[in-house]
């Protein structure tokens, strides 16, 4: 997670803010709106996943689709409509089953889910490198 993810700390992570409007992508259950999109990146905001969520994209048949995922504009999720925050949920869990790395972009901590995210750590207890490809 990047609080508040500013350009050097995704540059860090060899991520850039991407350009323009996005773009939106057939996918499995519904249409999703990305900000960017290839085999190695998806990038979406908050928003895109609870409403995508809700309308039934199917994040477990989505997530081998790209190598590394982001969302940014978390929000505390406290405050978040709690159907907004089990659409967030559901994307993590999946994306946690599928071994795919996922980058939270937050302007502040996001706090506690109803269940917390599924992390890796390293055996030092700091995160994982992303890996880029297959």
């Amino acid at each position: 997670m990047l609080v508040p993810g500013t350009e050097e700390q995704l540059g860090a992570l060899g991520l850039f803010a991407p350009p323009g409007e996005g773009m939106d992508l057939d996918a499995p259950g519904g249409v999703l709106h990305a900000r960017a999109a290839d085999a190695e990146l998806l990038w979406l905001g908050f928003g895109e996943v609870c409403r995508a969520g809700t309308a039934g994209v199917s994040w477990a048949e989505l997530a081998p689709w790209h190598a590394v995922w982001v969302v940014d504009g978390v929000p505390v999720l406290r405050t978040a409509a709690s159907a907004d925050a089990a659409a967030f949920l559901a994307l993590a869990e999946a994306l946690h089953a599928a071994d795919v790395p996922l980058v939270l972009l937050a302007a502040k901590d996001p706090g506690p889910l109803p269940r917390p995210l599924p992390l890796h750590e390293t055996a030092d207890g700091g995160l994982p490198r992303l890996r880029w490809g297959s």
